[in-house]
């Protein structure tokens, strides 16, 4: 893998992709847990049984995401602490309640955050942005490449890229997810769950840095599972029907999408995970 001259994140991102990579220790765990619990969380609470359809909406927030490249010369490794902000999560779902407790759907969420800055630790590519801008200061012509500065002029151009970075962009995620839910039985018309599930992300971001220059616009199609659980209170409808309106909580994830960078041409690595907070409406047949 190449390193990218410029991350950017968030995207932001969904985007628990072309084609599923290497599943790592820590999403195993997930995975071995999603199938000890019968886990999963996507929808709302839903009583009884029969078929049901549902949306759901609420605040989305990302956990601060580590983007990675290993060294490439002339550029040294890419290490960048990206932060989103706080976005937002909608989604719909259709399903099938047994009565036994446990439900089975399928469902699409899409999310989408803005991001404005990053933390540059080891700038990758980044130095050829800012080569042309220190170059003259080694009399140099504005046009002079990071591999043809000399060794100061090389570390003047890191440290220029390096630390709190402005960026201006947008990460957004599209999930297909095949969920599990179990509701538990409380005699009463309140219904807690909880429940898990998997499937794909395509995970997209657009980001440019504060002069304009564009950083990344690319797209990547990943392994993604939630797990989650929340509370809902059922209205009873005629004919056996009803409506169910929870408060829902869920912790989402990614594998590590792969994105190309715009100003070398290198790929760079993205970690996404977040949470997902809000409120859901089901309506059972």
């Amino acid at each position: 893998m190449r390193t990218d001259h410029l991350f950017v994140v968030v995207t932001h991102e969904s985007g628990l992709p072309p084609g599923v990579r290497r599943i790592s220790d820590g999403m195993k765990g997930v995975l071995a847990a999603l199938v000890a619990m019968f886990v999963f969380f996507g929808a709302s609470a839903h009583a009884g049984d029969g078929p049901y359809v549902g949306i759901g909406a609420g605040l989305s927030i990302l956990n601060d995401s580590g983007v990675t490249a290993p060294a490439n010369e002339p550029y040294p490794p890419l290490t960048i602490n990206a932060t989103t902000d706080n976005g937002f999560a909608v989604r719909g779902m259709a399903g099938y309640a047994f009565p036994s407790g446990f439900r089975v759907e399928a469902e699409i969420d899409y999310r989408r955050h803005g991001t404005d800055q990053m933390d540059v630790k080891s700038p990758g590519g980044l130095v050829a942005l800012a080569a042309p801008v220190v170059a003259p200061a080694f009399g140099l012509p504005g046009t002079t490449s990071y591999a043809d500065l000399p060794p100061q002029g090389q570390a003047a151009a890191a440290a220029a890229v390096t630390g709190l970075q402005p960026v201006d962009g947008a990460f957004s995620m599209i999930a297909f997810m095949a969920n599990v839910d179990y509701d538990f039985d409380t005699g009463s018309r309140w219904v807690p769950y909880i429940g898990g599930g998997l499937g794909v992300a395509t995970i997209s971001l657009d980001t440019e840095n504060a002069q304009g220059t564009s950083l990344a616009d690319d797209s990547d199609t990943v392994f993604a599972y939630q797990v989650g659980t929340g509370i809902g209170y059922e209205f009873p409808l005629a004919e056996g029907r009803s409506i169910t309106v929870s408060l829902d909580y869920r912790y989402f994830g990614t594998q590590d999408p792969t994105f190309t960078g715009d100003v070398t041409g290198a790929e760079f690595d993205v970690e996404i995970s977040g949470h997902d907070i809000g409120i859901g409406i089901i309506y059972g047949f």
